[in-house]
């Protein structure tokens, strides 16, 4: 970038050799950040002195908000004796997830605040910028930050797994109790139980409403209750470093298990459904509910279908209460056995292994080698030993090898 700065300079030393006041700024090739934005951030001002050395100065500024990917400036004098500036810039491209953590205030009024500086701003900022970024949300937060500073944190966001930039307090406060409202289901005890991973870490009100559906919902959904609406948490400042989380539970009825239907080519209808034992016209557990659907999946993979895949959609019935299912399942092509290797035994019982293993080119079935293995370690000189079972399926002659890695106590 300073190669470029410093050839522009070459050409137009001569002519900014004195400080003369700056009269414009052109901005030119930017494309998502506000050209105020640029001008402010750049510290240039209309009517203060300026000279090479200055300009030079704004466009290191520029570079160090880490907001662009390229700087360069060209000047020239201007009719009324100062100097007119065009800075010419260019954006970083990729944008990161973004979150601004400030504890008992609504984010909305700061982001509508960040698409002042970018319109793309809206839950997103560009990484290598989150230092800068901060200190700017830090200025306009002000005293609402009780004289902390803002620090920016790159953390998984809960629920997606996905990379997020938080904006936070440098010390966030911890949650030194929670408290109900609307249960009747289950005590305040077990579900704090299922939250103690939120009071372990730093509060903040995005992340603990996040703890509180991904942990709360499936205790409620196991109990059939799938209309279960956790609002908002609220807390109040138990000490200058703790809070205290009030939840509110709006529980909903129970529903049991209605229709189920199953969705697929190719597919033994009677032999799935009897291996999943699903509880119809019984309460709708859902983890009892996906064990079965999981023994579905079962069923087909021992059919040879290695890339067996379930896809269940939930349709409530609030009339009738009942949760029925549509199943869709996803088959692939058939598998067959392929080769097999043993990792760790002595030639004798490697010898009565190989002797015992008889699928190769066998239509491949996910219980085989469990079985195979329960039969070999009846021998007492290994019936202690551990296993490690490797598994990689081969394309595209659909063959399943399968490795084994025995080790003695």
């Amino acid at each position: 970038m300073f190669g470029r700065i410093a050839a522009i300079l070459t050409l137009a030393s001569a002519v900014c050799a004195q400080t003369f006041p700056l009269e414009s700024i052109e901005i030119e090739g930017n494309t998502r950040i506000a050209k105020q934005a640029v001008v402010r951030f750049s510290g240039l001002r209309i009517g203060e002195p300026i000279d090479k050395e200055l300009i030079e100065a704004a466009c290191g500024k520029l570079q160090d908000t880490q907001l662009f990917e390229q700087i360069s400036y060209k000047y020239r004098p201007s009719a009324n004796h100062g100097y007119a500036v065009t800075l010419t810039v260019s954006d970083l491209g990729l944008l990161t997830d973004a979150a601004i953590d400030l504890p008992g205030i609504d984010d909305a009024g700061y982001w509508a605040w960040m698409k002042t500086i970018s319109p793309a701003f809206d839950h997103k900022v560009p990484g290598p910028a989150q230092d800068f970024l901060a200190k700017q949300i830090e200025q306009h937060a002000g005293a609402a930050l009780n004289g902390q500073h803002l620090v920016a944190r790159l953390e998984q966001d809960v629920g997606t797994g996905r990379n997020l930039v938080a904006f936070q307090p440098e010390t966030l406060p911890t949650v030194a109790s929670v408290s109900f409202k609307g249960l009747n289901e289950f005590t305040p005890g077990e579900l704090t139980a299922l939250l103690k991973g939120a009071m372990d870490t730093g509060y903040t009100e995005r992340t603990f409403n996040r703890y509180v559906d991904i942990n709360l919902r499936p205790a409620y959904e196991n109990h059939g209750m799938y209309r279960v609406r956790f609002a908002p948490v609220t807390s109040r400042q138990e000490s200058p470093t703790s809070i205290a989380v009030s939840v509110t539970v709006e529980e909903g009825g129970k529903y049991t298990l209605g229709d189920v239907e199953l969705v697929g080519e190719n597919l033994p209808q009677g032999a799935m459904l009897k291996s999943a034992k699903l509880p119809l016209g019984q309460l709708a557990n859902w983890t009892t509910i996906q064990n079965g659907i999981y023994q579905m999946e079962k069923e087909l993979k021992r059919a040879g279908y290695y890339e067996a895949l379930a896809k269940p959609e939930r349709r409530l019935d609030d009339t009738a209460h009942t949760l029925n299912l549509r199943i869709a399942f996803h088959t692939g092509p058939v598998y067959h056995f392929g080769e097999v290797a043993f990792k760790g035994l002595t030639a004798g019982i490697e010898s009565k292994a190989r002797s015992l293993w008889n699928p190769p080119g066998n239509v491949w079935d996910l219980t085989y080698t469990s079985q195979f293995l329960s039969e070999l370690k009846k021998d007492p000189a290994i019936r202690n030993w551990k296993v490690k079972v490797q598994e990689r399926a081969s394309q595209p002659a659909q063959l399943v090898s399968v490795a084994m890695e025995f080790q003695a106590p």
